[in-house]
């Protein structure tokens, strides 16, 4: 078996930065941005969707739609991971989920933002429960083949270890611009 470049390694890692990247973005700032606190509301920012509690008078609508995602994608992933482990493509079973769900994810987590009302609107909240299912449909469908893959593409424990390395600096890193993106395009 032909052992594994660095530079393979490292173009593989870049998946995990990307999908990081974006995760942190919604993980993060999703809130701030429709449900915005005095200082943010005072500095101009709008309120998308209402602040009540309104879930066992425990959940916001927002926090609600958010849970809903995380356990949309909790039911998925065996889903998706089954159809993966089924694929018969030419390309191999992992590669194809990934090449297709990779664009949309980045535009939904875009569109996530894009709040059809300029104001407080139960329609906005339906957007966001909306383009938060598609996210979590498109991450799963990219994350699911993406860890899988690491098993398959490694052929010792010296490269497992290497490739588990390299994700993992990707994912901080991918996780660190997600989080600090607000304040990198704001100058």
């Amino acid at each position: 078996m032909k052992k594994l470049t660095k530079s393979a390694i490292i173009r593989f890692a870049i998946g995990q930065l990307g999908w990081s990247t974006l995760s942190a973005l919604v993980a993060n700032w999703i809130i701030s941005f429709y449900q915005s606190d005095e200082t943010m509301i005072n500095e101009g920012q709008t309120i998308f969707v209402s602040q009540c509690r309104v879930i066992l008078g425990i959940f916001t609508v927002l926090g609600g739609i958010y849970a809903l995602g995380r356990i949309f994608a909790a039911f998925s992933a065996p889903l998706i991971g089954n159809m993966s482990d089924r694929c018969k493509s030419r390309r191999g079973r992992r590669l194809p989920f990934m090449k297709w769900s990779a664009i949309p994810f980045a535009l939904v987590t875009v569109l996530i933002y894009c709040a059809p009302i300029d104001h407080e609107s139960s329609l906005n909240a339906v957007w966001v429960l909306v383009t938060i299912l598609m996210f979590y449909l498109f991450m799963t469908l990219y994350c699911t083949p993406y860890n899988a893959f690491v098993a398959e593409m490694s052929h010792s424990q010296e490269e497992l270890t290497n490739i588990s390395t390299a994700i993992s600096f990707t994912f901080i890193l991918g996780s660190a611009i997600g989080y600090a993106a607000p304040f990198i395009w704001v100058r």
